[in-house]
């Protein structure tokens, strides 16, 4: 018994495929920053946010730890933006030197 092509069409037929730009992708991101814990450090975030057009969804902020009592980690999850936007939005958070460790960013993909 005989299969289809593996593409579903013969390899004669197939293009060249085009790379996707990944700072194109619009859709939500989580974001955990571990901050200075000092007065401005939460407003100077929101304004970087905004600056960028980017809509929070979900704000979260804790203590790091017992050991760690002058920082806390701040998770952000947005609304539908696109990565361009929340890469220059961090990178200058990161230049406010409001961080004191590296910051994580993770795409969140939602089932339609």
């Amino acid at each position: 018994f005989q299969h289809g092509p593996v593409f579903g069409l013969p390899a004669k037929e197939l293009r060249p495929y085009k790379k996707a730009q990944m700072r194109s992708h619009a859709g939500g991101y989580f974001i955990r920053l571990t901050v200075h814990d000092r007065i401005g450090v939460f407003a100077a975030i929101a304004k970087r946010m905004a600056d960028n057009d980017i809509s929070l969804e979900s704000i979260v902020q804790h203590a790091a730890g017992p050991d760690t009592a002058l920082q806390k980690t701040v998770i952000l999850v947005t609304h539908e933006t696109t990565e361009a936007a929340v890469r220059k939005a961090v990178d200058g958070i990161t230049k406010d030197d409001h961080l004191t460790d590296k910051p994580q960013v993770i795409r969140i993909e939602r089932a339609e």
